[in-house]
């Protein structure tokens, strides 16, 4: 999966897929929970707003019945003797409060019904007759100077002591009917979400992060490991050499799926080799009684009789070892070698005269079965020869691979048939005759080849006429 401009999104790998997905179930778990904690600390931060003004205005209420102090009033505490005389100090105003005609109206108030109700409800039981409660909150900047202004110089004189505390932005309004038919409205600022609060989110999500991911991430790699190697061992098989029964780790599930490939692998390879046991037998019994048929044929006078018989039995021979040896890749008993594939590439085109090597091209070692890989390059050059007269060989590398590129100047192919090329005993030439074709598994033999050095063999028709042959395997 890719996203825009090309970056990949969804990872390949298992281990990537599942960090992946667990940290952005995380990161969504997390983003909504931090709103719900944020839309909570909000509301606890109204509801204690709410709580203070609607006390703040039962006491100014309780106070006028008591003393006859208008409501919204100043409050005046604590009596102190200074140079002789007494003066009073005003207690800053927690909430402003104010008397008017009608409730103040503010259009986009956010009205809390149940914040109402549970304040009617409260002063009620305390006695106190007010009708119409209304609570909402609203911009600070929306509402009346009487009530904004003092609200903020109390808010900014706090400020002076903690110069980073944020400016709040949010105010809640109370307005209730009086029993003279006047209307009280109130309000008190918000206290917004602190920094800290912010802080403490970030920690906890990192810390979440880090209490999750890390051992998940143990768990995932405790998968993959042996998953990887197990991929790895799964793309030998079939190649040329034997290969180690795989280390059984990770979780008791992967741990059983190593075991039981283990099994089946033990078991193919008893089968490989029963087959080459077999096939070495069949070509045992069959070239006796050829040898003895090339013995007698040198009884028969006809001179063109025995050439033709003699070649007859050289063909059958022929087309048994070509049999035989395309059976017995997958059990190849040569070792990896570092070889210089430019010199064994120009040591093959030695051998044919309509062969010719560019030998100024890159210089390539590479650990190859050099004999499996000269039979395969001879395939391939040989056909070049036999159905396009030349074969013009050259080296390339490609990322991880190394590349033997034979051009020839014939007609080419058929491109529905290039791939039915490389299945045994099929030609592009239709007769039988070994003057005018093999047998029809030099391409199969080539591509058995290539692919046990994990590569393949690739033909294509070149615009400038012929056919390319190209001959891969990993470096």
């Amino acid at each position: 999966m890719k996203g825009f401009g090309g970056i990949r999104i969804w990872p390949r790998s298992l281990y990537a897929q599942i960090l992946l997905v667990a940290a952005s179930a995380l990161l969504v778990a997390q983003g909504i929970n931090s709103a719900w904690l944020l839309a909570g600390t909000r509301n606890r931060a109204i509801a204690e707003t709410s709580a203070m003004v609607v006390s703040r205005v039962a006491n100014q209420i309780e106070r006028q019945q008591a003393t006859g102090t208008p409501v919204g009033a100043a409050d005046w505490w604590g009596a102190r003797q200074q140079r002789g005389s007494e003066r009073q100090r005003r207690r800053p105003p927690a909430v402003a409060i104010s008397l008017g005609a009608t409730p103040v109206q503010i259009v986009r108030a956010e009205v809390q019904d149940d914040l109402s109700e549970r304040a009617q409800e409260f002063l009620r039981q305390s006695g106190i007759d007010l009708s119409g409660i209304r609570i909402s909150v609203v911009s600070v900047n929306l509402l009346p100077r009487a009530l904004r202004d003092p609200q903020l110089q109390r808010w900014q004189a706090a400020r002076f002591r903690n110069p980073d505390r944020p400016l709040p932005h949010k105010a809640v309004l109370l307005s209730a009917r009086l029993p003279d038919g006047q209307w009280v409205n109130a309000a008190g600022l918000v206290r917004p979400n602190e920094n800290a609060s912010l802080f403490a989110l970030l920690l906890q999500t990192f810390t979440l992060f880090i209490a999750v991911m890390i051992p998940l991430a143990l768990v995932a790699h405790r998968i993959a490991k042996p998953l990887s190697k197990l991929t790895d061992r799964v793309q030998q098989v079939g190649l040329a050499g034997e290969i180690e029964p795989l280390t059984a780790q990770g979780p008791e599930d992967v741990k059983h799926l190593i075991d039981a490939f283990n099994a089946m692998h033990s078991r193919v390879s008893n089968l490989l080799g029963e087959k080459d046991v077999m096939l070495g037998a069949i070509g045992h019994d069959l070239k006796t009684p050829l040898a003895a048929l090339r013995v007698r044929i040198e009884s028969v006078e006809d001179d063109d009789e025995r050439e033709k018989m003699a070649a007859t039995i050289d063909e059958m021979v022929t087309i048994l070892d070509d049999i035989l040896t395309l059976a017995r890749l997958g059990k190849s008993g040569e070792a990896l070698q570092s070889v210089d594939i430019g010199a064994l590439v120009e040591s093959v085109s030695d051998e044919y005269e309509a062969a010719t090597f560019d030998a100024s091209g890159i210089r390539v070692i590479a650990n190859v079965r050099p004999v499996l890989l000269r039979r395969a390059l001879r395939n391939i050059v040989g056909n070049a020869i036999t159905y396009g007269q030349v074969a013009n060989v050259a080296i390339a590398e490609a990322p991880g691979h190394v590349e033997i590129i034979v051009d020839d100047r014939g007609p080419g192919i058929d491109p529905d048939m290039i791939e039915s090329m490389f299945e045994p005993f099929t030609r592009a030439e239709k007769s039988r005759s070994r003057a005018t074709g093999g047998s029809g598994l030099g391409l199969t033999i080539a591509r058995a080849i290539t692919r046990a050095h994990g590569g393949d063999v690739i033909l294509q028709n070149r615009s400038t006429g012929g056919l390319r042959a190209i001959l891969s395997f990993r470096r």
